[in-house]
């Protein structure tokens, strides 16, 4: 990737304050230097990983043209830049290592089209703003194959975006039915800049190579502004269930996520169990945390209802939004407990684990339950990942400057026994490193996903190849530690832990070699072909059709 020189960045910024100053319309490219106002707001990512150091500038571009322009002298200056929505990826390939960062916040204009059924998103809207607009009245009963909440639509999308509802509808790019993107121009001149169609709509029957390319395709073919979605009735009716288990339950909630994989449960069922270690107060803490989610437009069937199935008669139905936003709080940074006994009126309810219907499946009365009904909310002023709701009482966690991490999966087809206590073992394995190598948390997430999730999708229809018949997902590890000095340790001991793992699931037939990579939760070692697959010869063809001078490559992250 392409450094900018201590030369060429302050001419490049000097061009755009130009072009602020002497556009015919007020140019809105908003320029943050380090250390002025504004800045850290806009640079903020969940995992800090040193941004600050290597990002001199974040520039806010405001319109289309803007974007064009922005481009055009990207390519002119060779400078270094990278793509922020909501700031949520991990590895540190992303950020720039003295160029700029583009924040799209100002591209977050959401509407619907009621003839259509489509909703056009902005690509600097955060799934939070999605739900918020769907969560009235008018557009309650609808629903979109969307992420978590903290998560930024447009990085999750162009990645793939596997979601609650991928049973049902698959991946999240394979629900989008339109692009706006802004290609790299041939433009030598910058007055002939507003004239050159480089604002370009993606779709079944507009650049259909370019629509491809871009579901799963990441940032290599040009900037993204609007993503338009195929939306579904029906997500009025939800419920979920989050609940924690001491380690003495290990046993019986691995067996009831095998049985829940064997049994032929309906779609509309998901289940997520996560072996998750957190080093507080000089303490080491465990739990297995499980959380299950149904949504129909239907009443339950008597025995395939994931809640009976799971913790026998018991459940409520909430909103869309709510239920995304309790799904999110698994990455809480404090405990579930903890919140619910911080205030009498939190919605975070515990149930009687003596009570006979509430403990039916598991006959332990030691069971944590908890009934999750809450909100997540971000403010103007503070960093959407630190600020949480729970009933009246609302937590302020700071961010730490400090914090590092990495969020990195292996893909599989299933799971079994053996494949769950190996990802509990490698878990408890890199926890006991915290304590000396300032640790913070450890994780992997079990996720397993419908055997008919992309049934009506062929490998062709996408950048990221995925297929009917062929269902596969990512087995998710999440890792903080503080310090910069503790990373060549934790991605040493990271990249071990998963290749243990892979080896035990191709043991297990729970994968196969050469599965696609999936792009959004992998490590900066990965190999752009081994994202794509069968699929990376095409795609270089479509880039260098749609940007012909290799602006993109000087983009960070994974550029094909």
């Amino acid at each position: 990737m392409a450094t900018a020189t201590d030369d060429l960045l302050p001419k490049f910024i000097q061009e755009i304050e130009s072009y602020n100053r002497n556009a015919k319309k007020k140019g809105t490219i908003r320029v943050y230097e380090r250390g002025r106002p504004g800045y850290d707001a806009l640079v903020e990512h969940h995992f800090e990983n040193g941004i600050k150091e290597v990002t001199p500038f974040v520039l806010e571009p405001g319109s289309e043209l803007d974007l064009i322009v922005l481009i055009y002298l990207l390519a002119l200056r060779k400078v270094a830049f990278a793509i922020k929505s909501g700031g949520h990826i991990s590895i540190p390939k992303i950020y720039p290592p003295d160029g700029i960062l583009i924040s799209m916040k100002q591209f977050n204009e959401i509407v619907y089209n009621k003839d259509t059924g489509v909703l056009d998103v902005g690509s600097g809207a955060t799934w939070d703003d999605v739900y918020n607009f769907l969560d009235t009245p008018e557009y309650r009963k609808l629903g979109v194959v969307g992420g978590d909440p903290r998560v930024g639509v447009s990085g999750w999308l162009l990645g793939g975006g596997y979601s609650l509802f991928t049973n049902s509808f698959g991946l999240g790019m394979d629900n989008v039915v339109g692009f706006q993107v802004i290609t790299p121009n041939a433009t030598s001149q910058l007055q002939d800049l507003p004239n050159d169609p480089t604002v370009r709509n993606a779709n079944p029957g507009e650049n259909r190579d370019l629509f491809k390319a871009l579901k799963g395709g990441g940032h290599s073919f040009g900037i993204v502004t609007r993503f338009s979605l195929q939306t579904y009735p029906g997500a009025e009716r939800q419920t979920l269930y989050s609940r924690q288990f001491g380690e003495n339950m290990s046993s019986k909630i691995k067996t009831a996520m095998v049985n829940f994989i064997r049994s032929g449960a309906p779609p509309e069922a998901v289940a997520l169990m996560t072996f998750r270690h957190d080093f507080r107060n000089d303490k080491l803490e465990y739990y297995i945390g499980l959380a299950c989610w149904y949504y129909s437009d239907l009443k339950f069937q008597e025995g395939r209802d994931l809640i009976k199935f799971f913790f026998g008669n018991v459940g409520e139905t909430t909103s869309f939004r709510n239920v995304h936003e309790a799904f999110a709080l698994r990455h809480l940074p404090v405990s579930l407990e903890s919140l619910q006994k911080s205030d009498e009126d939190s919605e975070f309810v515990a149930f009687d684990p003596k009570d006979k219907t509430h403990a039916k499946f598991f006959k332990n009365d030691d069971i944590i339950e908890r009934k999750i009904l809450t909100s997540l909310t971000g403010g103007a002023d503070r960093n959407s990942f630190a600020l949480y709701k729970a009933g009246k009482k609302t937590l302020v966690m700071e961010p730490d400057p400090s914090i590092r991490g990495r969020m990195a999966s292996i893909m599989v087809t299933t799971y079994t026994l053996k494949l769950l206590d190996e990802a509990e073992k490698q878990a408890k394995k890199l926890a006991n490193f915290m304590p000396k190598h300032n640790g913070k948390r450890v994780s992997f997430e079990i996720w397993p996903f419908h055997k008919d999730a992309f049934n009506g999708i062929s490998t062709k229809d996408s950048a990221w190849p995925h297929e009917q018949g062929k269902v596969s997902g990512p087995l998710v590890g999440w890792f903080e530690w503080s310090g910069k000095e503790n990373d060549a340790f934790w991605l040493g001991e990271i990249k071990n832990a998963l290749e243990t793992l892979r080896d035990v699931a191709l043991k297990e037939g729970c994968t196969i070699k050469g599965l696609p990579i999936y792009l959004n939760i992998t490590l900066e070692s990965t190999l752009v072909k081994d994202i794509y697959g069968v699929n990376y010869s095409e795609l270089k063809g479509i880039r260098n059709k749609y940007d012909p001078t290799n602006v993109m490559k000087q983009a960070a992250g994974f550029v094909i």
